[in-house]
């Protein structure tokens, strides 16, 4: 059976209220079950008949939608589920005709056609619902609408990489089209379709198409498909974008030259730049004082004419680029097409510069900041903002210590954008920006005005966003972090990479240079050589290992860590056992390095048998002294009993009395020896036993 719902039986339903939602008739699946409902809208829906009523276990329902034929046309139906979701278990299957003989479509589960289109390819849909025994689910809500045979042709484009964001480098593209009817009984084949290709008037035929671009921007393109065999006409616009370059003002080392081993950090910065297909800036160099206020008009026609400012969100920032002695002595303001104005930033006492002016020299532009104005900013008002200071050079030579200065960025307007409210967006929007003081003055350097994002289309405005940072040392091995922090060991000359990847795909680097001055190169040698006899003293001294550096050093020496008062020469007098250094800086450079060597003692007494037995048995056979060979150069002299000199040595060490033919009995010697410069004595007996 074929229920005809006509319009006047909609709009009846739709005033008494028979189970519908937001104005739409709507055909539950239990209500209706085993009927063919011929209708070109309404809800089709599960047995509660809305999102928030789950349906019953154990349902078994089927219902079938045709499109009615009486209108001139064949016309096919459309099914949109805006809301679906069953249980596990719980299908619904959907079959191209008028019940289960024809084509099944789908089985649907869970949330499987949530947000999907369903087209038939004849006249009708037929659909069956079955429950199980577990917990229901909320349904499905499906809204029914015919087509003809034209509504449901359509055409796809694609590139050779899927995508339609490329670097500016790939200026010539490959282009593939295809079409297809979404459901519908088409007839005739992809042969009687003919592809037009219209590229900002350059006309193309074809599936398949290259294109070349000149640089940067959004190229929108149409692509038209006609199929003669059944007299249908479809097209599309697509937008391609090439990226824009970006820029890496603020990349740099934290020092361009360090010592080699001092750390250092690299600091990478990359913004990207803003395409428009309109004027959003004007880039100009304009000198201002009491006699010459600024005016400037940016102009805007690419917004439709409804468009207006409805409160201050939906400007995203004005930014004013100036450089001025005094900023007290300057006001900003903006005034919209329909005359409306307020004042960014109005005239105080100022006090601070703003960017970097040449002070002396009216004639010369100094170094603008951006001062942008935005309903999210990051200072208060430019006028209450506090005073920051720096150091910098302008750009005739000049160096200014300790300068008071306003810092680039976000502030808020001195007037609220609200005040804007009711402006259009097309038409002049004029900055005044006017000195009130002379004595004192700056160059405007450029100002731009950008409206909340959603006000421009793809194809007018787009931003490439950074998606990886990555710093590369002088060999390519990548460093980690940004900043990132590192340390050369040796002097020279090293660069370092820093590359940025957008989410088009682009590859961007820049490279930074540091110079790594050398460290001193010394050793400390003692006098005498260590291990030092205990109780003994030495002289440490610092010699460079390439002669000619130490004339710009300067030292300091430490024991066990704490610097030793004015210890500051290259030599050091040491006599305790403990680890000393020395701090060695290089003038000229300002790199230093620390030099250690510990003072090691051993025991240097002398040891003296007072008898020994020189009968060749290779045991005790000699007046052998322990430890002498501390004291190279050691005099011995040897008496018998009688005062006669029976033996004598200029350097006993090794050159040991071995009795020579003296009888046995007491002996007397006589030894000299020097210890740390001081000659002494020393007296004894010996005995010979043989």
């Amino acid at each position: 059976m074929i229920h005809r719902i006509s319009l006047l039986a909609l709009l009846l339903l739709m005033f008494t209220g028979h189970a519908l939602r937001a104005q739409k008739l709507t055909f539950p699946i239990n209500i209706h079950t085993g009927e063919n409902i011929e209708t070109c809208t309404g809800a089709f829906t599960h047995s509660g008949a809305d999102t928030l009523t789950p349906y019953q276990n154990n349902e078994n329902y089927k219902l079938t939608f045709s499109a009615p034929q009486d209108q001139g046309e064949e016309l096919y139906l459309n099914v949109f589920f805006r809301f679906f979701e069953l249980g596990a278990g719980d299908v619904l299957s959907v079959y191209d005709g008028e019940d289960e003989t024809a084509p099944l479509l789908f089985e649907a589960t869970g949330t499987s056609l949530k947000g999907k289109q369903i087209w038939s390819s004849g006249t009708s849909l037929h659909f069956q619902f079955v429950s199980s025994a577990s917990d229901p689910a909320r349904g499905w809500w499906g809204e029914i609408s015919c087509f003809s045979l034209c509504d449901a042709f359509t055409a796809t484009v694609t590139s050779e990489t899927g995508s339609f964001d490329f670097c500016p480098e790939v200026q010539n593209i490959t282009f593939f089209a295809s079409s297809t009817y979404l459901g519908g009984n088409w007839q005739g084949s992809d042969n009687d379709r003919v592809y037009q290709w219209n590229f900002d008037g350059t006309i193309k035929f074809g599936k398949e198409v290259n294109h070349s671009y000149p640089g940067p921007g959004a190229y929108p393109f149409r692509l038209t498909v006609t199929d003669n065999a059944n007299g249908c006409e479809t097209d599309t616009i697509v937008t391609l974008r090439l990226a824009t370059f970006p820029d890496f003002t603020g990349t740099r080392p934290s020092a361009d030259t360090v010592c080699a081993r001092e750390p250092f950090s690299l600091f990478g910065v990359i913004n990207t730049t803003i395409w428009t297909g309109f004027p959003t800036q004007v880039d100009t160099i304009a000198f201002i004082n009491p006699d010459n206020p600024f005016v400037s008009v940016l102009e805007f026609d690419v917004f439709p004419e409804e468009f207006s400012i409805q409160n201050g969100n939906d400007i995203d920032r004005i930014c004013v680029e100036i450089e001025h002695v005094n900023h007290g002595h300057v006001s900003f303001s903006i005034e919209c097409p329909s005359g409306s104005s307020i004042f960014l930033k109005d005239f105080s006492q100022g006090g601070a510069h703003l960017g970097e002016p040449v002070v002396f020299n009216d004639a010369l532009p100094g170094i603008g900041y951006a001062y942008c104005f935005t309903p999210t900013p990051a200072y208060g008002k430019l006028n209450e903002t506090a005073f920051r200071y720096h150091d910098y050079t302008d750009l005739e030579g000049t160096l200014y210590f300790n300068q008071p200065y306003l810092p680039a960025g976000d502030y808020t307007p001195q007037q609220s954008l609200n005040f804007l409210a009711g402006c259009p967006l097309n038409g002049p929007w004029t900055l005044r920006v006017t000195d009130n003081t002379s004595n004192t003055s700056g160059h405007i350097t450029g100002w731009s005005l950008f409206f909340e994002e959603s006000f421009y289309p793809d194809s007018l405005i787009f931003q490439p966003q950074i998606v990886q940072e990555q710093w590369y040392d002088h060999q390519g091995n990548t460093l980690s972090g940004n900043p990132a922090n590192t340390t050369l060991q040796e002097a020279g000359e090293y660069t370092f990479k820093f590359e940025a990847t957008d989410n088009f795909g682009c590859r961007w680097d820049t490279l930074v240079q540091v110079v790594v001055l050398p460290l001193p190169k010394a050793e400390i040698s003692s006098d005498p050589e260590l291990p030092l006899c205990e109780g003994d003293s030495a002289v440490f001294r610092i010699s460079p290992v390439n002669a000619g550096d130490q004339l710009h050093w300067v030292y300091q020496w430490m024991m066990e860590g704490a610097s030793l008062e004015g210890r500051t020469y290259d030599t050091l007098w040491v006599k305790d056992p403990m680890t000393y250094m020395a701090l060695v800086m290089d003038t000229l450079t300002g790199c230093q390095d620390f030099f250690t060597l510990a003072l090691s003692t051993r025991n240097c007494d002398l040891r003296i048998p007072n008898v020994f037995t020189p009968n060749g048995d290779q045991i005790n056979d000699f007046f052998e002294i322990e430890n002498l060979e501390n004291y190279p150069g050691s005099v011995m002299v040897i008496y018998n009993r009688h005062g006669k000199k029976v033996f004598e040595n200029s350097d006993y060490y090794g050159n040991w009395w071995d009795g020579g033919n003296q009888p046995e009995g007491t002996y007397y010697y006589v030894l000299t020896y020097v210890r740390q410069g001081i000659r002494k004595q020393v007296h004894g007996a010996i005995t010979i036993v043989r």
